[in-house]
């Protein structure tokens, strides 16, 4: 019987778990009203076309968000908190389904999705001139239906 039992380092090896342990951790979040002033002012930039695959109609597109906040100072704490917030990721993908949406020339079935954070400052991260904090998306979605025959014709 004793054959049987795995080897290992048995419970003489283990240690107990402390009764009291001590973390500290810093804490950041938004303010939805200013969060939503800022996506509501951002410049929004997509590009994108359907193409036929597999005998259905397939968007393929992308979108940059740029948000410019009031006081550029504040990019830095922006780039601490806003990439880790699921309010940010939830509107950004919001923003590139409209976009997709109006491009694609019919509804839309479930959109696949890839965000990015662009953490460099270059020229397409600058909107009207200001520093801004951009969010990429990048998206994928057959083309229903309704609608779509007409790009496929043309």
């Amino acid at each position: 019987m004793n054959e049987s039992r795995l080897s290992g380092p048995g419970l003489s090896k283990s240690r107990a778990a402390p009764l009291v342990r001590r973390r500290m951790v810093e804490l950041w979040s938004t303010t939805e009203g200013e969060l939503r002033a800022l996506f509501d002012a951002a410049d929004v930039v997509s590009e994108g076309a359907a193409r036929v695959e597999g005998g259905q109609l397939v968007y393929y597109g992308s979108t940059s968000v740029l948000l410019v906040p009031p006081d550029p100072s504040m990019l830095r704490d922006l780039w601490r908190v806003l990439p880790f917030d699921p309010h940010v990721r939830l509107r950004a993908l919001r923003i590139a389904h409209r976009e997709a949406s109006a491009r694609a020339g019919g509804p839309l079935a479930s959109l696949q999705a890839e965000l990015g954070f662009v953490e460099e400052m270059s020229p397409s991260t600058l909107s009207r001139g200001r520093p801004a904090f951009a969010i990429s998306v990048d998206v994928t979605a057959v083309v229903l239906e309704r609608g779509a025959r007409s790009l496929c014709s043309g």
